[in-house]
């Protein structure tokens, strides 16, 4: 099976519009026209207007710089130099009041981050760029949503097949997840991404099982609220909500326990304290099942290397352990997989 890892691009480009005060109207071979309604319009207003220095914003304008202006014929009738983004605001708001154009000089020289140039020849290039960066905002705000810390997104179907009803998944900074469903979890991995103007996460959870086969899809994601997203692959449509502040229970086979003092990733687990947790979650087992752990499936099976139940000290974090539940009066047994997983937890008797 091939594992996906989540891609995170981000273009931080500066802008820089050059051309002569003094340059004569009738050289203006490299101009080209921006109309007042067009999308590339927009997009540059939406640049000109974002004051807000916290958050990144991948074209920058650089002032001053010269900007054309068109009458109802095409014709330039003259220039402005724009000084500031208030500048910049007032001639667009001016521009589409009259129905009017701004003309821009090509080549555009775009510095980018790492120190390289790039050169922006066309009105339909710059449009590109700015998509390029417009959809790199909407994928990051798309990762800082899933990837939230103690949050989980609860899964609720949209459609006739309420299987996955309540099912729930847990998102990692990393690209990594779990996959909960029915007292099972499963490691999943995922990727943001944008294809043809929309936005989508891509889900792959590993294993053959039925579940990995109904989600291993590349989703078709809108963002509705904050805390909601709408999910869809062909005849499948889900939403998936978002719950913070999620304490140990029995509504998925998670198990959170506080860091051990001078470590970050290491906890002591008590395993024989999930078991009832763990048997409730079950359908067809008995509330007196003997449950077993094990640190891999193939222990399990051959119930071998049974984990110490009493104190058990995790080996990574998170850790994906393996729990054989018998029931006592049929002697049939399952394996399912727990979670274990260590926070940081403040102390607050600590002086």
């Amino acid at each position: 099976m091939t594992l996906f890892k989540k891609i995170s691009l981000v273009f931080f480009t500066t802008l820089f519009l050059i051309s002569c005060e003094n340059e004569p109207y009738d050289l203006f071979s490299n101009l080209q026209k921006i109309d007042s309604d067009s999308s590339l319009f927009n997009s540059i207003k939406t640049i000109s207007t974002n004051d807000d220095k916290t958050e990144p914003v991948c074209v920058i304008f650089i002032y001053p710089f010269n900007v054309y202006t068109f009458d109802d014929n095409s014709e330039v009738v003259g220039s402005r130099i724009i000084n500031n983004n208030v500048e910049f605001v007032s001639l667009l708001g001016q521009t589409e009041e009259i129905n009017g154009a701004i003309g821009l000089s090509y080549p555009i020289t775009s510095t980018l981050e790492d120190g390289s140039t790039l050169s922006i020849d066309d009105n339909a290039e710059l449009k590109e760029t700015i998509e390029a960066c417009i959809e790199t905002e909407i994928i990051g705000n798309c990762n800082n949503i899933l990837e939230e810390e103690n949050c989980i997104w609860t899964i609720n179907s949209l459609t006739e097949n309420k299987e996955y009803n309540n099912s729930l998944l847990d998102f990692y900074q990393d690209g990594t997840g779990i996959f909960y469903h029915k007292g099972d979890a499963y490691r999943t991995s995922w990727v943001s991404l944008f294809i043809e103007e929309k936005l989508h996460i891509n889900i792959h959870l590993e294993g053959e099982s039925q579940t990995a086969q109904d989600w291993n899809f590349d989703w078709e994601a809108i963002i509705t609220e904050d805390d909601t997203i709408e999910i869809t692959n062909q005849d499948k449509k889900y939403t998936i909500q978002k719950k913070c502040a999620v304490e140990n229970s029995c509504d998925y086979v998670e198990f959170r326990e506080c860091a051990l003092e001078g470590f970050d990733d290491k906890a002591e687990f008590t395993l024989d304290g999930y078991k009832e947790c763990i048997v409730s979650l079950q359908e067809n087992i008995n509330t007196d099942a003997e449950v077993t752990f094990f640190s891999t499936y193939a222990d399990a099976e051959e119930e071998q290397n049974i984990l110490d139940a009493s104190t058990y000290t995790n080996t990574t974090n998170p850790q994906l352990v393996f729990a054989k539940i018998r029931n006592s009066e049929t002697n049939v047994s399952k394996i399912i997989r727990i979670v274990l997983f260590v926070e940081a937890c403040n102390n607050p008797d600590a002086s």
